[in-house]
């Protein structure tokens, strides 16, 4: 067996120049050559979040970036209301809680975004301090429309947390237009990089809620001492703590060439291939677990039917044509499988091998 190309909705397949930065020589996180590197990422990052805001890039991953923004703008004995759509919609309630507030969950309807005049109707309903959702729900491919749940929040005077970890560098952000709080990401998925890095903007104008916050502020997990360690030492250590430099580094060369490509193309495409992939497997008789116009540009979650489990799909594609995707979560893991489109993946010639392999495992069922 060659190579695995990776199909999965992260770590997702990067580029032969992120590798490169990424297992070079070991660096130091203080000094002049390092804060170059890193101010020139939170800064190119503004650009992907939309956003003029502090962009915090931290050791660890989307869930912790998600446990600092929680903590940032929940003190304990507070209430969030989560949009539930899937698995992911859930951990952000287990870390609400885990920090000490309370989540209500507000469930979507299968296979459709979140409706905003839901959420209105729930924040008339009771007392909520806090609004969160996935931008796009990976476990299954859906895309919600952030900017008219985030109107509806800011209308009745409520921050949102907006979890990009799966849309980020895939589709737009603009999150100071959109009146967002707080969104967070991952270096491993749409951002074309490895894993390792968790991602934190924060709007200008919440600045002054968070300094508010009236629960222990912790310490690692408090954006405050983040920003504040930027502005105080950005020419020397603007970071919190020790950094995995080489991350950092990777992560540097995969903005510098998304930005080359331009956002706006770069986005195109990712909608093309998810087009043409849908397109694909409805020809091969396929239900899409999303319906149109809520679908993710980086990730399509399709419909296994009775005909097979999804994990033998898996298998067989990584054993017959060294491709991997993804199977299902929760209940209907082995009713559904994922097909990621992130990156240089996404385009219709790099989707080829996996249509013709899904194919191909279709023939072998018959």
């Amino acid at each position: 067996m060659g190579l695995i190309r990776n199909f999965t909705p992260g770590p997702i397949e990067v580029s032969e120049e992120v590798l490169a930065a990424q297992y070079g020589s070991q660096a130091l996180h203080v000094g002049s050559e390092f804060s170059k590197v890193y101010i020139r990422v939170t800064e190119n990052l503004q650009q992907f979040f939309g956003t003029s805001g502090h962009v915090a890039v931290v050791p660890g991953c989307g869930t912790l970036a998600n446990e600092m923004a929680v903590r940032a703008l929940l003190d304990e004995g507070q209430t969030a209301l989560i949009l539930d759509a899937g698995y992911f919609s859930n951990v952000l309630k287990k870390t609400v809680e885990g920090c000490g507030a309370k989540a209500v969950l507000l469930p979507v309807p299968e296979g459709k975004p979140a409706d905003p005049e839901m959420l209105r109707e729930a924040l008339f309903a009771q007392k909520i301090d806090l609004v969160c959702f996935t931008h796009v729900e990976t476990s299954t491919g859906l895309l919600n429309p952030v900017e008219k749940l985030a109107r509806v929040a800011r209308d009745e005077g409520v921050p949102v947390l907006v979890d990009s970890v799966s849309a980020l560098g895939t589709c737009p952000s603009q999150m100071d237009d959109w009146g967002v709080s707080i969104m967070t990401s991952a270096s491993q998925k749409g951002l074309e990089s490895v894993p390792g890095l968790g991602l934190v903007a924060v709007a200008d104008h919440v600045w002054q809620q968070i300094e508010a916050k009236q629960s222990p502020r912790c310490g690692f997990t408090d954006i405050l001492r983040w920003r504040d360690q930027y502005d105080a030492a950005r020419d020397w250590h603007p970071s919190l703590t020790t950094m995995p430099v080489a991350s950092v580094r990777a992560l540097d060369v995969a903005l510098r060439k998304i930005l080359t490509e331009g956002l706006d193309t770069r986005y195109a495409r990712h909608s093309e291939a998810r087009d043409y992939l849908c397109r694909s497997m409805q020809v091969m008789g396929f239900e899409m677990q999303i319906q149109v116009g809520a679908r993710a540009p980086g990730v399509t979650a399709v419909r296994a039917g009775a005909a097979f489990q999804s994990s033998d799909l898996v298998a067989a594609l990584v054993a017959d044509h060294s491709i991997r995707i993804a199977g299902g979560f929760g209940a209907n893991r082995e009713e559904v499988f994922r097909v990621a489109h992130m990156g240089d993946n996404a385009n219709i010639s790099a989707l080829r091998p996996v249509v013709s392999g899904i194919k191909d495992f279709l023939s072998r069922k018959v």
